[in-house]
This record gives C-alpha cells, sequence and structure tokens, in this order.
C-alpha cells in the first residue's frame, strides 16, 4: 500500500505530467499524525493519484468526476451603428420588397422621404414589420436602415434597439431629430405599434377548384357573379388578408377588420384557382384597379372611394344595412 513518502512521489511524478496535481501536496499529513490519520491520508492521496492520472490522460474517474464546464457567456452581438447602416428606399410601391431587408430577427430605424427619423423598432421578422409600416402609413416611409441579427435572443435585439437609440439621442450627426425621441417612440403614439389583423385566419375564395385547369373568361365571369351574390361583402385583393401582397389591399382589410365586417376575399393573383381574374374583373366591374369591394351584388367602390367613406363614416352605415 505504499509509505507516506511513496505517496508523495506518485503525487509529484504525476504533477510532471500536469501542474495541477501540485494542489495534492496540501493533503499530505504533518509528521505528528496518529497512524489511523496516516492509513486514512494514504487512502486519500492514492484516489487523488488516480484521478489526477486519470484526468491527465484525458479520462474520469467513477471517484471523482471532472467538474462541470462553466455555463457560457450571454451571446455577444456585433453590433453596427445606425448612422454607418446605408438607407434603403422603401418610398416607392414595390420598396418593401428590396432583398437588403432581412426577413430574419433585427432592428431597424424607419425614416421619411426627407430623411428624417420616424421611428426605431426590433422584430422577429424585419421584413414583414417594415412591410406593414409601408402599408399602414406610407406617408411616414420613405427609407429604412436594418440590421440582421439571425440568432439574436430579445435581450439582445432589447440591447441593440437601446444602443440605437442612445446613438440617435446623442448624437447631432445623425439624420433625424438629434436629441428627441423618434415620433413613433413617443409614448402614447400608436400609429407604429403592431395592428390587431381580425379575421386574418380566412381562408381566401376559391371560384374554380384548379383540377380542369383554366376555365375561359365568360365562364369566370359567370363565377364572379355567383359569388358576389351569395355572399353579402366580397373584396377582390392581392395576396390573402393575413399577407396582402399591396398596400391597398392591406388597408381595405384593415378597415374592414376595424369596422368588425364579416366578408370574403378572392386573391387576383391566384393563377391556379382563378386564373385570367384580373382582366376578368375589368369587364364584370367596369373598373381598372384592385381592390375592388362588392357588397349584395353591387360594386362599392376601391381603395379611394372606401377610404373616403370610411373617414365620412358612411363605410359603416352603407354596409350594416
Amino acid at each position: 500500500h505504499g509509505s507516506q513518502t511513496s505517496t508523495m512521489s506518485l503525487v509529484v511524478a504525476a504533477a510532471a505530467v500536469s501542474p495541477a496535481l501540485l494542489l495534492a501536496r496540501r493533503a499530505t499529513p504533518s509528521s505528528s499524525s496518529s497512524s489511523s490519520s496516516r492509513r486514512g491520508c494514504n487512502r486519500h492521496h492514492r484516489r487523488v493519484v488516480v484521478v489526477a492520472a486519470a484526468a491527465a490522460a484525458g479520462g474520469t474517474s467513477e471517484e471523482e468526476p471532472p467538474p462541470p464546464q462553466p455555463t457560457p457567456p450571454a451571446q455577444q452581438v456585433q453590433q453596427q451603428k445606425l448612422a454607418d447602416t446605408a438607407p434603403i428606399n422603401i418610398g416607392t410601391a414595390e420598396g418593401w420588397r428590396n432583398e437588403a431587408i432581412p426577413s430574419e430577427p433585427g432592428i431597424y430605424a424607419v425614416y421619411d422621404d426627407k430623411e428624417v427619423l420616424q421611428y426605431i423598432g426590433l422584430s422577429r421578422k424585419v421584413s414583414a414589420s417594415v412591410k406593414l409600416h409601408a402599408f399602414d402609413i406610407p406617408q411616414y416611409c420613405g427609407f429604412v436602415r436594418c440590421v440582421a441579427m439571425p440568432t439574436a435572443g430579445k435581450m439582445d435585439l432589447q440591447l441593440a434597439w437601446k444602443q440605437w437609440m442612445l446613438e440617435h439621442l446623442g448624437s447631432a450627426t445623425t439624420t433625424g431629430l438629434a436629441g428627441a425621441l423618434p415620433p413613433g417612440n413617443v409614448t402614447g403614439n400608436a400609429l407604429w405599434s403592431e395592428r390587431k389583423k381580425g379575421s386574418t385566419g380566412k381562408g381566401n375564395l376559391r371560384l374554380t377548384d384548379g383540377k380542369g385547369g383554366p376555365v375561359d373568361d365568360a365562364a369566370l365571369s359567370v363565377l364572379c357573379r355567383e359569388t358576389v351574390d351569395t355572399h353579402a361583402i366580397v373584396c377582390f385583393i392581392k395576396g390573402t388578408r393575413a399577407d396582402p401582397d399591396c398596400g391597398f389591399s392591406h388597408r381595405v382589410c384593415a378597415m374592414l377588420d376595424e369596422l368588425s365586417l364579416e366578408y370574403e376575399t378572392v386573391d387576383t393573383l391566384d393563377e391556379e384557382y382563378n386564373h385570367n381574374i384580373r382582366n376578368v374583373l375589368k369587364g364584370f366591374s367596369d373598373w381598372p384597379t384592385i381592390p375592388q369591394v362588392y357588397y349584395k351584388g353591387e360594386l362599392v367602390g376601391g381603395h379611394d372611394i372606401l377610404k373616403e367613406m370610411h373617414k365620412s363614416g358612411e363605410l359603416k352605415e352603407a354596409m350594416s344595412q
């Protein structure tokens, strides 16, 4: 079983492999210890040497498992300054489609057409948030600066948002009103908040089953008539109510949702089930643009007419009869 001296030699020999083993020296008993204490210490030394040797060899010991690995620190996100981020023009009709706007988590800043900062936001999908702003309040959406943070957590996004806000508040060189909160971030301004999307889970009507191939224009016109006569309110839009493909369609659905009206939608971009319907509608309604809204079989109008009716209160009255 070895003496204290031989045990210490094993410890020192093992320490030559790993300097950390010198910590075992602390376990050496004094010469005044009793024989029972020495036996206990010898067992302790043997256990330390076995564990240390196993560790030096890259192994483990059942008696003394290796210490747990420390928890990795919180993710460190590489932050790009607001002023160093290139502006993207979203003031055009299709500007929100720009591929430079990330469909990933990140932060973004929206400017009007005079490049005055209006809002700083964070999002799990930047492109969707920018699209919603461009549809809801196009008058404030001229440019956007954005940074993708694909692996960022909630705290990372909040920290990055805070850094951009502090940069804006403290720098007169940043485009915008330095020293003041962007208007959209002022408490009480609800224009930039996520809107209640109403009945977004409701799907579109399909005029055909899509199995027999495209139908001719005359047959499709008949199907349009059947559709607007069957349902009280029908909106011919681009896309779906949950994900419209143009700002006009989005705003028409938003107006009807705001009035809590039940309505149906038909996607005029769906060539599989509604082939060539955009051209058919021009002759069916004698109205050149999309969206088109029908009430009890009659055309009410497009976006601009509904906007004026909604503003005056006439829309709610007309569609509640």
